[in-house]
């Protein structure tokens, strides 16, 4: 579909590439988030920008400001630009870009390569051959709790130094002991989680603890109790992964009440900021 001669258009950037990459191995032509345009290529040295045309009718700051409130124009144009890094992570080493990112112009665009072209090669150079893996622990903090009054040696212990007390002080430390019991159960599923994460950290050349979700969010039943983004070096992703897997058999056969959820290889969302370096 030919486009009028005087619609103005937007440059959509999806991602950073290294230009010897796309020299060894090129894509066919995948259709833009504008399908009237075709998602372009664009070389500035040894950065190569992947692109696509946009109009700035539908694309300007104002409309995207508008259109993003938007759920279902939101999901489709949202899932097209992760299903297109997918893509390119498949077979380059990716700097991802934000969904909604537009330049006015080449020159524009080409000001924001140069400005940061030390950083944005020296990214690719630690981003090479590596994977970005995220890994969610969940378990339902109720059943948790009333597990840790049941059996937790520090909660027995507790009981038993509250016997041993005036009664007029048993009750008010009776009133407090649901609160200590509540904080038990968190220390020990943190600690749990953290030594998850500190097996994890000894495969990983990076990683990220990320905020957990609430149930509204995960559309789950249980709740997260960690969220961390890891980057592996490739060789050693199934050794990494093989924790989660024994932790899962673990859990299984004792009945510890923890479930997993681990999804990848992403482009590197998470270790991919080249702005904020050196400054």
């Amino acid at each position: 579909m030919q486009t009028e001669a005087n619609t103005k258009e937007l440059i959509y950037l999806y991602a950073f590439v290294p230009t010897n990459e796309t020299k060894e191995n090129s894509l066919s032509s995948m259709t833009g988030i504008d399908p009237d345009y075709d998602i372009e290529f664009i070389e500035f040295n040894e950065v190569t920008a992947v692109t696509c045309l946009v109009k700035e009718e539908d694309f300007s700051e104002e409309v995207l400001q508008r259109k993003v409130d938007d759920m279902k124009w939101l999901q489709k144009h949202a899932f097209h630009h992760h299903e297109k890094m997918n893509a390119l992570n498949e077979i380059y080493t990716v700097i991802p870009l934000k969904f909604g990112t537009i330049y006015e112009d080449k020159e524009s665009l080409k000001e924001i390569v140069e400005t940061h072209k030390e950083n944005i090669t020296s990214v690719f150079k630690e981003l090479g051959k590596k994977e970005e893996w995220n890994i969610k622990i969940y378990t339902d903090k109720s059943s948790f709790t009333k597990e840790v009054e049941e059996n937790s040696p520090t909660v027995k212990e507790k009981i038993e130094e509250i016997k041993d007390l005036p009664k007029g002080k048993q009750f008010f430390e009776k009133k407090k002991l649901k609160e200590f019991i509540e904080k038990q159960a968190e220390k020990e599923i943190d600690e749990y989680c953290e030594s998850i994460h500190e097996q994890l950290t000894a495969y990983s050349s990076d990683e990220e603890v990320k905020k957990n979700w609430e149930r509204k969010l995960t559309g789950r039943k249980d709740d997260m109790c960690w969220n961390g983004a890891y980057l592996f070096p490739k060789e050693e992703v199934e050794r990494a992964l093989q924790i989660i897997e024994t932790e899962r058999e673990k859990a299984d056969k004792n009945e510890t009440g923890f479930s997993y959820e681990v999804t990848g290889p992403w482009p590197a969302y998470h270790f991919s900021n080249f702005t904020e370096r050196g400054e």
